[in-house]
């Protein structure tokens, strides 16, 4: 069976060489019919060249230079569509995805497997020397496509970039994806039924700079809210969201009227607060959560909804520090991604947990 690898690139011309070398030699090796895809976007630093070389030199490789388009996602849809395999693996052009890995991800999918994924969190994988504010955005990431798409939270590293599958499991299949992440579109849109996990260690960049900063974070977001929409799961998102408009203006507007008063503004600013909690609970009962509301004891409700929100503002301010200190993203952008990570544990938890009895 063929095998066809989709490595997207952009300003890799110290890597890809080396890289083109380690997987010819594991085709050698293993005796495997496959072809190398690269999808190249207009990198302009020699990279279409030594590509090229390689072409005229006769070895199994193909290249795509998009200049009207960017992003890794989109690159490797590129690629899937030029591709002859009937296996499809991803990895990437930095040599952080080990090419000696490529025979177990094919012989898991030789064995039944549809989707072999090469992890950094099973047993013999590492993120290697990831930083701790890579390691928490990869934690955090992880944990945001848990909550919101729990048919896959088996799953343990689902922001990999270096996996295999069937060709097709992506038949009929309409992949839009935004930025970086293509298999948690795979994963959450796709056709198949088994997947396995293979260990191992993410290795350290060799030349180039990482692409990861705060773009790259707010559009995995998007790209969450996306697969939601597509999914058919935005809609209750979504009116969770308006009840939360209306809770902004519970807040402000019984803050303007208590202060406008003479109450002290550290009374009047609890009495707001707690009000606009307050207001968010019963609209999503009435509204949101309408059917599950039903079966679910008042009281209970209500704490466990203020025991959620609490979390859900400490995981805001986490998100502010975080993103302000470790990757100096300025105070309002952080702001704004601590307030969506906020936002969606607080959907998660009134959905699995406040109103999880009326289900």
């Amino acid at each position: 069976m063929k095998v066809s690898i989709i490595v997207p690139t952009y300003k890799e011309k110290e890597n890809i060489s080396k890289l083109f070398n380690r997987i010819l030699n594991v085709f050698k090796t293993n005796k495997i019919n496959g072809e190398i895809i690269v999808v190249d976007d207009n990198s302009q630093d020699e990279t279409e060249e030594i590509v090229n070389r390689f072409i005229k030199e006769k070895y199994p490789v193909k290249l795509i230079v998009r200049k009207d388009e960017r992003g890794l996602a989109s690159a490797c849809i590129q690629g899937f569509k030029k591709a002859e395999g009937r296996i499809l693996l991803v990895m990437d052009a930095d040599l952080q995805h080990p090419p000696e890995k490529i025979p177990e991800l094919i012989n898991s999918i030789d064995d039944g497997a549809d989707i072999a994924i090469a992890s950094r969190f099973v047993k013999g994988g590492s993120t290697g020397e990831f930083s701790r504010g890579r390691n928490l955005v990869s934690k955090g990431a992880t944990f945001l496509a848990n909550i919101l798409f729990r048919e896959i939270k088996n799953i343990k590293d689902k922001e990999s970039g270096f996996f295999a599958f069937k060709k097709e499991v992506i038949d009929g299949v309409n992949l839009k994806p935004k930025g970086y992440k293509i298999l948690l579109e795979i994963l959450v849109l796709g056709n198949y039924d088994k997947t396995v996990e293979i260990g191992y260690e993410f290795g350290k960049r060799n030349a180039g700079k990482s692409k990861l900063g705060a773009n790259i974070i707010l559009s995995y977001i998007s790209h969450l809210i996306s697969l939601l929409w597509i999914s058919g799961k935005l809609k209750k998102f979504f009116k969770f969201c308006m009840v939360g408009l209306v809770g902004v203006g519970v807040n402000l507007g019984v803050l303007y009227f208590l202060t406008n008063e003479g109450l002290n503004h550290r009374i009047s600013g609890a009495i707001s607060i707690e009000l606009s909690v307050l207001a968010n609970f019963f609209f999503n009962r009435a509204w949101t959560f309408k059917k599950e509301a039903k079966d679910t004891k008042l009281g209970k409700a209500i704490l466990k909804d203020h025991a959620t929100r609490f979390a859900g503002a400490l995981i805001n301010y986490a998100c502010f520090l975080v993103f302000t200190e470790i990757f100096n993203v300025p105070d309002i952008r952080s702001m704004l991604i601590g307030i969506i990570f906020a936002t969606i544990w607080n959907f998660s938890g009134n959905t699995l947990w406040v109103w999880k009895n009326g289900k």
